[in-house]
């Protein structure tokens, strides 16, 4: 009986302890859970439910060219892993939205140097935050933003959160949108076969021109498995080199 019940107190831990991003504010506070996406894709985007773009006082207001923190509420890390930003033009978006990258972090997110968790305390502060920012060629008005992440250990999973954005300043370009790369997208959606490798950090097919890589606690980084070619905006390279983790842009 008693391991019994300890297998359940591990397993609710486990599925309550995971992490959801704090910083941009997000939809729905008060529903979102810090669970992975559905593995069968239902839930895509933006972990649909009652509220989901519920405002409930959310509100992410950048200017253009600004830098911005990237923070996040969870201990359950799953090791880090690679994490990116993306936006899309959609007030509600839904499965037919086109998604378009503005940061990638491959490895060390949404932690660095981790084997494994951080604890069992769903509501903890993750110490790590990272640095994006909103490219100046982006056109003001109002967008969703979205936080992606795919756990470098544990099971094959992807996590999803979204905010509104607000881009504030003259200029920039409607057609800006149209040369970056799209969000990437893996473990979801059941017998697609994209997928992505256990116990590596991501490397993002195409991940745009503003990335940052960093070390986890292992330094193995893979692409992602069975998933077509993606079509390719132009080239990127790490903004902070190759992997020491602590380039500039995050913390601690």
């Amino acid at each position: 009986m008693f391991s019994k019940l300890f297998a359940i107190t591990v397993l609710a831990t486990a599925a309550s302890a995971h992490m959801k991003m704090s910083n941009p504010v997000p939809y729905g506070q008060s529903t979102l859970s810090n669970a992975p996406l559905l593995a069968d894709g239902s839930d895509f985007p933006c972990k649909q439910r009652g509220g989901t773009y519920d405002l409930e006082g959310a509100s992410n207001v950048y200017a253009q060219g600004s830098t911005q923190k990237l923070s996040f509420i969870g201990s359950a890390v799953h090791g880090g892993g690679s994490c990116q930003i993306s936006v899309t033009t959609d007030a509600q978006p839904d499965k037919n939205s086109v998604w378009k990258v503005i940061k990638s972090i491959e490895g060390g997110c949404p932690a660095k140097d981790q084997v494994g968790n951080m604890g069992d305390d769903a509501a903890a502060i993750d110490p790590y935050t990272y640095d994006f920012t909103i490219p100046k060629e982006l056109e003001g008005g109002n967008y969703t933003l979205a936080w992606t992440w795919f756990n470098k250990v544990g099971n094959r999973e992807m996590y999803m959160n979204c905010a509104p954005l607000t881009v504030t300043g003259s200029g920039g370009s409607k057609d800006f949108l149209n040369t970056l790369p799209d969000m990437f997208q893996a473990n979801i959606f059941g017998g697609n076969g994209c997928g992505t490798a256990s116990d590596t950090d991501l490397v993002f097919p195409d991940p745009g021109t503003d990335v940052d890589r960093f070390n986890g606690a292992t330094s193995v980084f893979a692409g992602p498995t069975n998933c077509a070619s993606p079509t390719v905006a132009p080239s990127a390279k790490p903004t902070n080199g190759g992997g020491s983790g602590s380039g500039s842009g995050s913390s601690p």
